[in-house]
């Protein structure tokens, strides 16, 4: 697969994503969908807070970094569109996916911790943006 369709695809992923976190906002602010009493049981709001932090706290300098490691950096020379295609899906949703359970769980609890996760993690997102620049410096010698 050439790197321009790999890059096609890793801004599907990377807009679907965004478009689905947007589409939550929307939804919530129009009271379309609803609260449920998830916040009444301050037990599990507590355990589901402390998850989504520390994966929030892992995540973000994993999915930064992932393509600085030798075996990832290997892979991308060498299988070039292949590779960059599994790994950019993987650094994105590794961004994308917390965001979209802090932005779920920030409309369900209203709390802002869940809220300040989810903009950090979207402003992460500028950093693995997929671009065809990008994506050809990642798969060659030059981007070290």
């Amino acid at each position: 697969m050439n790197i321009k369709q790999v890059q096609r695809r890793l801004m599907t992923n990377f807009l679907f994503m965004l478009l689905v976190a947007f589409l939550l906002v929307v939804l919530y602010e129009t009271e379309i969908l609803t609260a449920n009493d998830i916040a009444a049981n301050q037990t599990m709001m507590f355990g589901i807070l402390v998850v989504m932090e520390l994966t929030t706290i892992l995540v973000i300098p994993m999915a930064l970094k992932l393509f600085s490691l030798k075996v990832i950096r290997r892979k991308l020379l060498t299988e070039k569109g292949d590779a960059l295609l599994f790994w950019g899906t993987t650094r994105i949703n590794m961004l994308c996916l917390p965001m979209l359970i802090n932005t779920f769980m920030y409309y369900q609890t209203m709390s802002p911790a869940f809220g300040y996760m989810a903009i950090i993690l979207v402003l992460c997102l500028f950093f693995v943006y997929p671009s065809i620049g990008r994506c050809i410096e990642e798969t060659s010698e030059e981007g070290e």
